[in-house]
């Protein structure tokens, strides 16, 4: 056999070696590539989409899922909906799911939402303390925060309001829902606006910038508990080796 075929040969079967390992280590990389609820923000790490995506293509306790065509992002008491995330800041924006649920401009009854602190944190926001269970009758002075919500809510009151002191005596029980805006004495018109305005999160997870610079999609090790750079020839630690991601191009050609 001639040494041009056996150069050949050789050539072919380290593509072929080259091609099953890569092909069988690549699944993690083509498994995450970002998707969406058929509305919203693309997903992408550190957050996954239950029944979309696998969990390994993001970071635990960010999972979201898809309801009615949108992102929902569940936090202790409240499921919210995703509006826009912002990963260059790592940042998103979010709303009260029960907007979704909202008859007449009435908002079902909603809970206080307290943050994972590991995972989320407040940019900003102002408290919209939401009121019900008011003993009657309201004096002047609480009738011009009455939101007519039949058995739901009795009053809406911004943070730092004048009056905020009379409605805690007066009502049994106090939400303090996140929103954007107003406070200060400034009246609630509508309930269902005033909770879409939304508010915004940061988040707190690996740095996902040198693996995507790189043409890697971050995951994260569930086994090792530990972020993993998914490349189209293996997972990486931090980034893709840009030698193999040659190779692999020329394999597939």
């Amino acid at each position: 056999m001639s040494t041009f075929l056996i150069s050949s040969s050789l050539y072919a079967f380290f593509l072929i070696l080259l091609s099953q390992a890569s092909s069988g280590a690549r699944y993690q990389y083509k498994s995450c590539i970002p998707k969406n609820c058929g509305s919203g923000p693309s997903i992408s790490f550190p957050f996954y989409i239950q029944g979309l995506q696998e969990s390994y293509c993001g970071y635990p306790g960010f999972v979201l899922t898809c309801e009615d065509s949108f992102p929902i992002l569940k936090l202790p008491e409240n499921n919210f909906v995703v509006e826009e995330i912002l990963y260059e800041n790592r940042s998103l924006r979010l709303y009260h799911a029960a907007v979704l649920r909202s008859e007449d401009s009435c908002i079902p009854r909603i809970r206080n939402t307290t943050l994972p602190a590991s995972q989320f944190d407040y940019v900003s926001f102002t408290g919209l303390h939401l009121f019900s269970d008011c003993r009657q009758p309201l004096p002047n002075e609480l009738l011009t925060y009455n939101v007519s919500c039949k058995n739901d809510w009795a009053l809406a009151l911004f943070d730092k309001d004048d009056n905020l002191k009379n409605a805690m005596e007066k009502c049994d029980r106090n939400i303090v829902a996140p929103v954007e805006g107003y406070g200060n004495n400034g009246t609630v018109n509508n309930l269902e606006e005033v909770l879409r305005r939304g508010f915004v999160l940061n988040w707190s997870t690996s740095d996902c910038s040198a693996c995507e610079n790189s043409g890697g999609r971050c995951g994260f090790d569930g086994t090792a508990y530990h972020f993993k750079c998914f490349c189209p020839d293996r997972p990486h630690s931090n980034c893709c080796v840009p030698g193999k991601l040659f190779l692999l191009v020329i394999s597939d050609n």
